[in-house]
């Protein structure tokens, strides 16, 4: 990235007069993202707006700004972008403030936030692809699974497959994948957890982290909520906000999923997400030297092989997590490297 805060202040300045603002008193770094983008609090005379400096030219850019034009053409609280320069790599956003809801959740919120979310998935899966979203495919779900053998087991724990491992991972990723391009699919935003929600005034929840959006399979969704890394939920509320999601769609007059199928869907979404997140923390850190996700890794391994193991077809997966990837997995962060 070739651009600076130096540089983002004076193009921020030269928005000024048409933005409605005379100065900039301050621009204050934002909390670390997993993206390859900066944020920055602009604090002007008439009240602040978030900053970004991101890739210059990429497409990643035009993405964010028109996935933001169709979440609020669509009725979804999702930050406006004021101004950009999409050759440079800047934008200036609306400014969401501070309460996202990883950082906000407990004990008394926690039953709201969750219905909250599942409410705005209802609200992007009813929203009609007019903007020409990608659609996975079974071809992008194993690709995308690819990523946990060549970052987190190569390049992490620098764990050496046999080639029984990888015919085993290779049957169960052909498994994945089947199952998850079968299911039906919708808009989906791919990363929906709780660091990428925010709590608006009235308790509404604004979207952020969009740039990703894509035509997906339903669950994708939920079980980035459902199987949130910070917040495991136990079996019976789990099972509660599965009902919850049903009885939605049952107020919208659409047809339910039995709970069964749809906890299987949840499952062979989350193994996929999970495969992904494991091998994509694991690039951050090795090629972007980002290393604040590293935490994360042990609950999603726990899901991944807790999950596999309560099916048949993928219970040698499970096991081979259990037995040999959690205890590198363990070694690794107990050193720290």
């Amino acid at each position: 990235m070739t651009n600076n805060k130096d540089d983002l202040f004076n193009w921020v300045q030269s928005q000024a007069q048409e933005l409605n603002f005379d100065s900039i008193e301050d621009l204050v770094p934002l909390r670390e993202q997993a993206s390859l983008r900066s944020y920055f609090r602009i604090k002007t005379n008439t009240g602040t707006k978030i900053g970004v400096i991101s890739e210059p030219l990429s497409t990643e850019n035009e993405l964010f700004q028109n996935n933001s034009r169709f979440l609020i053409r669509n009725g979804i609280k999702a930050p406006k972008v004021e101004a950009a320069d999409l050759k440079k790599g800047f934008m200036i956003l609306e400014d969401f403030g501070d309460k996202v809801l990883q950082l906000e959740i407990d004990s008394a919120n926690k039953e709201s936030f969750y219905k909250g979310a599942i409410k705005e998935i209802h609200r992007l899966q009813a929203c009609e692809n007019s903007i020409g979203l990608t659609r996975l495919t079974e071809s992008d779900f194993k690709d995308q699974m690819s990523l946990f053998k060549t970052w987190f087991i190569s390049k992490l724990l620098k764990f050496d497959l046999s080639d029984s491992d990888q015919q085993m991972l290779s049957y169960c990723w052909d498994k994945i994948a089947f199952q998850c391009s079968q299911q039906l699919y919708a808009v989906c935003h791919f990363d929906f957890e709780f660091r990428n929600l925010m709590l608006l005034p009235n308790n509404n929840i604004g979207i952020i982290d969009f740039q990703d959006m894509c035509l997906a399979p339903y669950s994708l969704d939920l079980s980035s909520i459902l199987m949130d890394i910070e917040n495991p939920l136990n079996s019976k509320e789990l099972g509660s906000y599965l009902k919850f999601y049903n009885q939605l769609l049952e107020e919208e007059g659409k047809d339910s999923v039995s709970l069964g199928d749809l906890r299987k869907d949840l499952d062979y979404s989350g193994f996929q997400r999970q495969f992904r997140i494991l091998g994509t923390l694991s690039r951050l850190h090795i090629r972007d030297n980002k290393s604040f996700r590293l935490p994360d890794l042990l609950q999603t391994l726990k899901y991944l092989q807790e999950g596999a193991l309560r099916y048949q077809e993928l219970e040698e997966l499970g096991i081979f997590l259990v037995d040999y990837i959690e205890p590198e997995l363990k070694k690794f962060l107990k050193l720290g490297k």
